[in-house]
């Protein structure tokens, strides 16, 4: 199968080499396009007890939200780095890329990008969460999955093969 855009949806530094593997491999034959696409997630949960602090006395608001906005840009820059590292490997074969970067629900984004650019394809990682933590933490690869205008392909982390979805809209 031949496609002229394709959107990776990155996450993780370490496991999602294969994740990028697999989109060189399917743009290699016809020289498609790449869209590396990586979100920080909002965690508001993350600063709830800083704020919490903030709210007795123990800490300044303003310091908290300094320290966070600080750590937030440190993650955008390593992003940003890696997502240039990997756009400048799929250069040098040959494959035109680019990337975006963004903060936000990353399964919302996906989809929107996907719409947006009209990919013909989502590849997607799946970090194989089960059960309770699955339904807690939710799946990006799944909302993608169901929410997708493009055919998406999960990725296994694990290294198991590949599936592929139909667009949403096919499925119904």
């Amino acid at each position: 199968m031949s496609f002229s855009r394709i959107l990776v949806a990155l996450n993780d530094l370490t496991k999602d080499q294969v994740v990028f593997s697999h989109s060189l491999s399917l743009a290699e034959p016809s020289h498609s396009q790449l869209r590396l696409v990586h979100c920080l997630s909002l965690d508001i949960y993350r600063d709830l007890g800083p704020m919490m602090d903030a709210g007795v006395g123990l800490h300044s608001q303003a310091e908290i939200l300094k320290t966070a906005e600080t750590e937030h840009l440190i993650q955008i820059q390593a992003a940003q780095t890696w997502l240039n590292d990997l756009r400048t490997r799929a250069v040098a074969q040959d494959i035109a890329a680019d990337f975006v970067c963004a903060t936000g629900d990353p399964g919302t984004l996906i989809c929107h990008l996907a719409t947006t650019w009209e990919a013909d394809v989502v590849v997607v990682g799946n970090s194989g969460k089960k059960g309770l933590r699955r339904l807690l933490l939710g799946s990006v690869s799944n909302y993608v999955v169901k929410h997708s205008p493009a055919l998406t392909i999960v990725v296994p982390w694990d290294g198991s093969s590949p599936v592929e979805y139909l667009p949403a809209e096919i499925v119904g």
